[in-house]
């Protein structure tokens, strides 16, 4: 495959995923500039991480990449990606497309009238563990998923990991959300863990999603799971033919009798970066980047997601065609939250 170039709009936490992604694999990507706010930052950006920096995109677009990466703040990604697009450019968006409706409307429509291609950049479902686990589902080993309880990340990407598992839809869905308000003791951020943190608040929504034809997401989420040493995340996926809970699954096999086993992860003794991960005697998933480099499941998963565009801008199909159902969706889904809601949400088009 011929090396993926691109550029990245923004130089935030979530941009440095991209910056990485070209250090760790030059044979695979090449980040031909990065976006910042001012020609101040700009410059000391080129010079901290030794990337050519720009703060003006038409200077970033006379790089020449297959596509852009806008990695801006929520409020101002909508606007990000419709100027790329306006202009011609492709668009891997990050998540989320927009933060309301009309605003989402807005870039559907600006897409369709250029039809400049634009994806967003779901990487959640493309864990090394999801995709595991979704390989045996695929496989039947679970027979029909009907339930899935879901309590690993919020919002977009909540809905996006529902769909992963449970399967396509684009019907009507109804929701039950509300949100939560309680105390925690505050014992961990981005940077990691640490000791002698305050009591804060923790907001927890509760949500149930009923796709109308026998299969019901549950979602359960508070945003300190993400980095709090006291609060952890789980998935349990159940099937007619036996479930999985996080890494352990219990299963009938064709003979009738109950089974159990669990994922079994192979990773570098140096770098610590999943290898490959094996089930019941048989490989389930393997790395098909370097592991002699430090590599979280989440720096896997973006590289994943910039081959996949790649991918689609080379052979036409798109990679992640929910985009905005999923958008649309988990805007739905955190109004409701905040209303104590329930609402059957028709999405037609979406």
């Amino acid at each position: 495959m011929q090396k993926i170039r691109y550029a990245v709009a923004g130089n935030g936490w979530r941009a440095m995923f991209y910056l990485r992604a070209a250090k760790n694999l030059p044979e695979w990507f090449e980040l031909t500039g990065v976006l910042c706010h001012t020609r101040e930052k700009a410059g000391a950006f080129e010079r901290e991480h030794g990337v050519k920096a720009f703060w003006t995109l038409d200077a970033l677009l006379e790089t020449k990449p297959d596509f852009v990466v806008t990695c801006v703040t929520k409020k101002a990604l909508a606007a990000m990606t419709m100027d790329c697009l306006e202009r011609g450019m492709p668009v891997l968006s990050e998540t989320p497309l927009a933060v309301d409706v009309p605003t989402l409307a807005a870039l559907r429509d600006v897409q369709a009238k250029t039809g400049t291609p634009l994806e967003m950049a779901e990487q959640y479902f493309l864990y090394p563990s999801h995709q595991a686990r979704r390989a045996l589902v695929e496989a039947g080993l679970l027979g029909q998923v009907h339930s899935v309880w879901l309590s690993m990340m919020h919002d977009y990407h909540g809905i996006s990991m529902l769909r992963a598992y449970l399967g396509e839809e684009s019907g009507k869905v109804a929701i039950r959300a509300r949100r939560l308000n309680t105390p925690i003791v505050h014992t961990g951020a981005r940077p990691g863990y640490f000791a002698g943190g305050g009591i804060e608040n923790e907001s927890r929504v509760l949500a149930q999603l009923d796709y109308g034809d026998g299969r019901v997401g549950l979602y359960d989420f508070a945003g300190s799971q993400y980095h709090s040493a006291i609060r952890s995340s789980h998935l349990r996926i159940l099937g007619t033919r036996g479930e999985i809970f996080d890494d352990e699954v219990r299963w009938v096999r064709k003979d009738g009798r109950p089974a159990r086993a669990v994922l079994v992860y192979q990773k570098d003794e140096i770098t610590g970066t999943i290898r490959a991960i094996d089930f019941d005697g048989r490989r389930v998933y393997e790395n098909p980047f370097r592991w002699d480099v430090a590599m979280t499941e989440d720096d896997i998963a973006v590289c994943t997601v910039l081959v996949r565009m790649g991918r689609a801008l080379a052979g036409g199909e798109r990679h992640y065609p929910y985009a905005f159902r999923d958008s649309y969706l988990a805007i739905a889904l955190s109004r409701l939250a905040d209303e104590d809601g329930e609402e059957t949400v028709d999405a037609p088009g979406w």
